[in-house]
């Protein structure tokens, strides 16, 4: 890459990031994965999610397989995660049935799609109030106000004893020339 500022010149090489090397990383770092994965727990670290969300493993690996190949990040180290999901669920050992974790790496690949996880019923909901599976989820959006061109809107999930899952405040920003 050259930038020049006058008579000043500069000149430099980005170094390449290299995939195979950061997904081996990746695959070498981690333990094997067990027959069940847990996409989504408080313990993760987001706030919005008071819910732990299991898939099974062998659910997972489809939808992981298709998102490694349609979806491309700029982000190079969320692009490696993305490949390297599919061949660790690959590797599960079906006999083990305790839900094992996800690295952050991967975890950055799952919870945009927590949703859709739910509605292809890969998952399943542990209240943590009940402690139990939820059987259905009461899915509300409340607030639903436009303030010029922002719109504004929550969305909360409710277990069948109306314990809170999930809370998050969204806000789109539409621009018109």
């Amino acid at each position: 890459m050259r930038w020049s500022f006058g008579k000043l010149h500069i000149q430099w090489e980005m170094p390449e990031f290299d995939f195979e090397k950061t997904v081996g990383k990746y695959l070498m770092e981690l333990p094997r994965c067990t027959s069940k994965v847990l996409v989504i727990s408080p313990k993760y670290g987001d706030k919005h999610y008071r819910c732990e969300m299991i898939a099974e493993a062998s659910g997972l690996l489809q939808w992981a397989e298709n998102h490694s190949k349609a979806v491309w990040s700029a982000d190079k180290e969320v692009q490696s995660a993305r490949i390297a999901l599919p061949l660790w669920l690959r590797g599960t050992m079906s006999d083990d049935i305790i839900p094992c974790d996800v690295p952050h790496y991967f975890y950055k690949v799952l919870v945009p799609y927590a949703l859709n996880f739910v509605n292809l019923g890969i998952t399943e909901i542990i209240c943590p109030d009940c402690q139990k599976v939820v059987e259905h989820i009461d899915m509300r959006k409340l607030s639903n106000h436009q303030m010029g061109v922002w719109t504004c809107w929550t969305s909360e999930w409710y277990c069948e004893n109306d314990h809170l899952l999930y809370k998050e405040a969204h806000g789109l920003h539409f621009f018109c020339k």
